[in-house]
């Protein structure tokens, strides 16, 4: 199991914009941050679908010989 993950606010919340190179107003981050932690939330689910034996999609022939 991952460890869980901080909130997303304040610095981290600052840097996350920054890489994106998104400039905000002080309230739309305020929006944002909660936003952002939601869509991590949804992927965090994703940790307990069992994936069994899936084959890595690098491994996929998409040919049709």
């Amino acid at each position: 199991m991952f460890p869980s993950r901080p909130s997303c606010s304040g610095s981290t919340l600052d840097e996350l914009l920054r890489m994106a190179r998104l400039e905000l107003a002080p309230e739309r981050v305020a929006a944002v941050g909660p936003t952002v932690g939601d869509i991590y939330g949804l992927m965090d689910r994703l940790d307990a679908v069992e994936l069994g034996e899936v084959v890595p999609a690098t491994a996929f022939d998409a040919r049709w010989e």
